[in-house]
């Protein structure tokens, strides 16, 4: 009997992808056969330390240290913060039980060697849901590569410091666990090329999702554009994401601004929470043109997915995104730049199309110009053609059903764990 402790944090990420992964990952393992799940919850909202029991699966919630967000504690305060957790969980773990650790923040590597301590024989095993740097320098892996080699003195940046500092921080987490995770082929690279770990520590596994798709006929998408108060008529592009600089909505935005001029029948519609005042100033020539929702519950967000035609994933930095499963899975055609993470989801011709990635012989003006460009390009060319759009949509579906389905996930897991 292995007994599982899945790691969660009450964070902005939490609410996001990591969040997902691992109510996904709960739905998939709880009551499964030889196997015990306790869900450890750290910087939890909750004013005190305590365990909770609900359709047969024990969660443990462990306060945040103080009112400031947790990411911005000094390393010397999350590292007591992390001591306090292990000796809050030593009484409530049993030593004796063949114990799996299952960790998914860099923030807590700190933790691993205290249980290390208290559990000798426990196994730990850490998902990378992110690389830091990627964000940091726009995921440049060869800037990269030239910061990480450079001596201490070179390097008088602040965002190299911070480049050199998350790899060097992610190269002891990974060197310091018994089993690593990755969602993407490109971090799986990666890790063994510049990270210098051994392969038989890496497990790639993409993200999975139960098919809770509801594909609808052109009637009844047309009943629910009706009901959403959209014109029947009007073909539907949607982002989903956060509105972040790094989630690529810009170039969207500035995509769809030259796109609309030539189909003026596109309505873009945008799905998620964020900073809109940087966005609204973008769209002073698109009014009537662009929705934006806010963040939307699961069941309005899926009836966006049922009217959408086509779905457009600008970001550069994804491991494997779950916006992009849930178009899959709802037969959406995707457009996404080709970056990590979302070019090995996209098959261009196939169930989407890729546009150019990072260009080392471009500027970041020039690269960014083509990008748009193609993202409009693209997006009007599936727009535009209903046979095409119905293959796109038919193929996306199959690549969903053969890649991220919640099963396929859960026994490559469990795999993991039982290693």
């Amino acid at each position: 009997m292995k007994h599982i402790y899945l790691f969660s944090s009450d964070s902005r990420a939490g609410n996001y992808g990591i969040g997902t992964y691992i109510r996904e990952l709960t739905e998939c393992i709880k009551g499964e056969q030889d196997v015990l799940l306790t869900l450890v919850e750290l910087q939890s909202m909750e004013k005190e330390f305590s365990i909770v029991e609900t359709e047969g699966i024990r969660t443990i919630k462990i306060p945040a240290p103080c009112l400031a967000p947790y990411w911005q504690l000094q390393p010397e305060k999350m590292e007591q913060y992390n001591l306090a957790v292990s000796c809050l969980l030593k009484p409530q773990i049993d030593k004796d039980e063949d114990n799996v650790f299952h960790l998914n923040y860099l923030l807590h590597d700190s933790l691993v060697s205290y249980l290390r301590n208290l559990f000798p024989l426990c196994r730990i095993v850490f998902t990378i849901h992110y690389l830091g740097w990627l964000t940091l320098i726009k995921g440049d892996k060869a800037c990269f590569k030239k910061i990480i080699q450079k001596e201490e003195a070179e390097r008088t940046d602040a965002t190299e410091k911070s480049v050199y500092d998350d790899y060097i921080r992610m190269k002891a987490m990974c060197q310091s666990v018994d089993s690593i995770i990755c969602l993407s082929s490109y971090t799986f690279d990666i890790l063994q090329t510049e990270y210098g770990i051994l392969q038989k520590q890496l497990t790639l596994i993409s993200n999975g999702l139960k098919d809770e798709a509801v594909i609808v006929g052109e009637k009844q998408k047309r009943a629910i554009k009706k009901e959403l108060s959209f014109n029947e008529n009007q073909k539907i592009v949607l982002f989903v994401g956060r509105l972040d600089e790094g989630k690529g909505l810009l170039l969207l935005l500035k995509a769809f601004e030259k796109m609309v001029v030539h189909f003026p029948n596109a309505h873009l519609i945008i799905a998620g929470s964020g900073n809109y005042d940087r966005f609204f100033k973008e769209c002073t020539s698109l009014y009537g043109k662009v929705t934006f929702t806010g963040r939307v519950e699961k069941g309005f967000l899926y009836k966006l997915y049922q009217i959408a035609d086509v779905g457009v994933h600008p970001s550069l930095n994804e491991q494997c995104s779950y916006v992009a499963i849930e178009m899959m899975m709802h037969g959406i055609p995707l457009v996404g730049i080709d970056s990590v993470g979302i070019g090995e989801m996209i098959e261009s011709g196939y169930n989407g199309y890729k546009v150019c990635g990072e260009q080392e012989s471009l500027s970041v003006t020039s690269e960014q110009n083509l990008q748009i460009e193609q993202l409009g390009m693209r997006t009007s060319e599936i727009l535009q053609n209903d046979e095409l759009r119905q293959r796109l949509s038919v193929n996306s579906r199959i690549v969903y059903c053969s890649r991220y389905k919640d099963t396929k996930m859960k026994n490559r897991i469990l795999e993991v764990y039982f290693k």
